[in-house]
């Protein structure tokens, strides 16, 4: 099984209400073993662990629940709080996207949680809003269409266009030679949001990150752009939304959370 590799990824967002806007955008994401990212890092060439590099992964953006262990020691935990008790010689793939020249932004993520044969056990998305604040899901069981699928209330401010309390439809595909998740929204029975990630895998080299240097240059800051000129094309539009001040009684298991939820 392939562990260590990037998938070049179509992002594609369309709206159905209350007004439609749909965009789709290219990017790159790592997949990686959490357990060799350490060794990784002395493999390829501008790219890192926790330290300053042209790409690099850091521990800081992902889970953080003050356990020994980096991101997985932290998952782990995690996972035994949700009553999943995960193996030792489990395997761990993220798949994420880098920090680029020390900067990065992550607005999801993925764990694959594997037993020493392959065999899926758990998948979790980690969403992360650009208050920086971070909340976990859960995504079910891998159903006949071989997808891991849930539909659970968000419970957190992703969007002031997107109430906290709508739910989100997880439907995450195993990495793979190809690769496909969907995270749709619904309210009250009715999808409001689609949003799709389709990539495929393509080998993890020191040639092809200096590649997408120049294709995908300044990746995390094309990311955290796209999200916020979206936004404001929204606002022109005169789409209803909500204030991250707002509705603090539905946020709910929120990792770092803003002063906002704190203060209430």
């Amino acid at each position: 099984m392939v562990m260590n590799s990037l998938y070049e990824c179509t992002v594609a967002h369309s709206r159905l209400l209350p007004k439609k806007h749909s965009f789709i955008y290219q990017v790159f994401m790592f997949s990686v073993d959490l357990d060799d990212l350490p060794n990784l890092a002395k493999r390829i060439f501008g790219f890192s662990h926790n330290r300053f590099n042209w790409f690099s992964i850091d521990d800081r953006d992902h889970i953080d629940l003050e356990q020994e262990g980096g991101i997985r020691g932290n998952l782990v935990h995690w996972l035994a709080g949700e009553g999943f008790d995960c193996p030792a010689e489990a395997r761990i793939r993220l798949v994420t996207f880098p920090r680029v020249l020390g900067y990065g932004f992550n607005p999801v993520s993925f764990y694959y949680v594997t037993d020493k044969t392959g065999e899926p056990l758990a998948a979790i998305a980690e969403v992360v809003n650009t208050f920086r604040e971070m909340k976990l899901y859960w995504v079910g069981k891998v159903g006949d269409d071989g997808r891991w699928h849930r539909r659970v209330a968000k419970n957190f401010y992703v969007s002031p266009f997107s109430d906290p309390s709508m739910e989100f439809d997880f439907r995450l595909g195993n990495p793979a030679a190809t690769w496909e998740v969907n995270i749709d929204i619904f309210a009250n029975g009715e999808e409001t949001l689609l949003s799709s990630i389709r990539g495929d895998r393509r080998a993890l080299t020191s040639a092809r990150l200096l590649g997408y240097s120049f294709k995908y240059p300044l990746l995390s800051l094309k990311i955290i752009a796209l999200i916020h000129w979206h936004a404001f094309l929204l606002w022109l539009r005169r789409v209803p939304f909500v204030r991250k001040s707002d509705r603090t009684e539905v946020q709910l298991d929120v990792m770092r959370p803003h002063s906002t939820l704190k203060k209430s």
